[in-house]
């Protein structure tokens, strides 16, 4: 039926998986909006959402264990026809209940993404490689990037991003306020994205609002170039924006306009105090603990094997793949990163 594609894509999506079975998702407000969009996702949304939810009632078994007559009960209950009948069904049923089966253990550890293009898009398109931080504090918060940039994201902000940005581009959208402290990398550019302009970058400081139906850049150090999504020519249409310099989005959303700070502009913000985490003779495990929790990325290691590993490092000054590289180096160790986060390898230390 038309609806197969969509329907498989949501089973297949940790996010929508998420949603569907943890009821403080930071998800919600996204497929709500998804589901709101267009009159045929609402029927899509449903139909996967049971059958994630009676996968789920199966019980903690294998699916190779779940009983042939509750197997096809369940399929029968997808009304939209997600996998032809027989035999082929089956094979379809087993991959995406071991893919559903994994990914309701994986959310409660780790948010594997967040759509970051307009409402409407389909599922298929959702990169799952993604991974989103939200700041649900009453106070700013400090992020660290794969990349060695910074973030302080405040109340209620989110960003998304490529959970290793190893792309051409450092690539993040952005809705609500957030300042950026961007690690130089001309060979990478960082873009930022909100709903509607884009912000260029090679290395600076600056904040960016984008909240309140309102959007600003306002720059700290260096120079950032913004313009208008859409726009063909970034390079013949961006509005060059220097320290002390505030570029916002007129009312009706289609133009720039750039002005000067009187006084103390409210970007001259510092980091906070502890911008990094310095470990004396640690064991490594307390370091990858928090190396998890700074970059919000899974690392995969036998914590028997490296039981007798200590190290001195500090994390937080250099990229993720500069740290690593101490890390593996000094316990003799190797590392690669994949879309499922980081695995280290080694023989341990004696």
């Amino acid at each position: 039926m038309h609806n197969e594609a969509h329907i498989h894509a949501l089973l297949l999506d940790n996010r929508f998986i998420d949603w569907v079975v943890n009821p403080q998702s930071p998800y919600a407000e996204y497929w709500l909006q998804w589901i709101a969009a267009e009159a045929g996702n609402a029927a899509v949304a449903e139909e996967a959402r049971r059958f994630i939810l009676e996968m789920r009632m199966a019980g903690q078994e294998a699916p190779e264990d779940v009983p042939e007559d509750k197997l096809d009960g369940m399929l029968s209950n997808i009304k939209a026809g997600i996998a032809p009948a027989g035999r082929s069904a089956k094979k379809w049923y087993w991959m995406v209940a071991a893919v559903i089966t994994g990914a309701i253990v994986a959310v409660a550890f780790f948010p594997f993404s967040t759509p970051k293009s307009s409402l409407g898009i389909a599922a298929t398109e959702m990169q799952m490689t993604d991974v989103v931080r939200y700041n649900g504090n009453k106070e700013d918060e400090l992020l660290f990037l794969p990349d060695g940039s910074k973030v302080i994201l405040s109340k209620g902000a989110r960003i998304s991003y490529n959970l290793l940005m190893n792309g051409d581009k450092r690539e993040i959208t952005l809705s609500g306020d957030a300042f950026f402290d961007v690690a130089p990398n001309p060979q990478k550019p960082f873009y930022i994205y909100t709903q509607h302009v884009v912000v260029k970058v090679l290395g600076t400081s600056f904040r960016v609002n984008a909240s309140g139906g309102k959007e600003s850049v306002a720059v700290s150090t260096g120079k950032v170039s913004v313009y208008l999504k859409g726009q063909d020519l970034e390079q013949s249409a961006a509005r060059i924006v220097l320290p002390k310099q505030v570029v916002s989005l007129t009312e009706d959303f289609r133009a720039l306009t750039t002005r000067e700070w009187s006084g103390e502009p409210p970007v001259a913000i510092t980091l906070p105090k502890r911008t990094s985490y310095d470990f004396q003779e640690a064991p490594l495990g307390a370091v990858l603990k928090t190396l998890e929790k700074m970059y919000a990325i899974p690392v995969n290691y036998n914590s028997d094997t490296f039981d007798n590993c200590y190290i001195t490092i500090s994390l937080g000054d250099e990229s993720l793949e500069e740290i690593l590289k101490v890390i593996t180096r000094t316990v003799d160790a190797s590392y690669s990163m994949s879309s499922y986060g980081i695995t280290i390898e080694g023989k341990g230390c004696r």
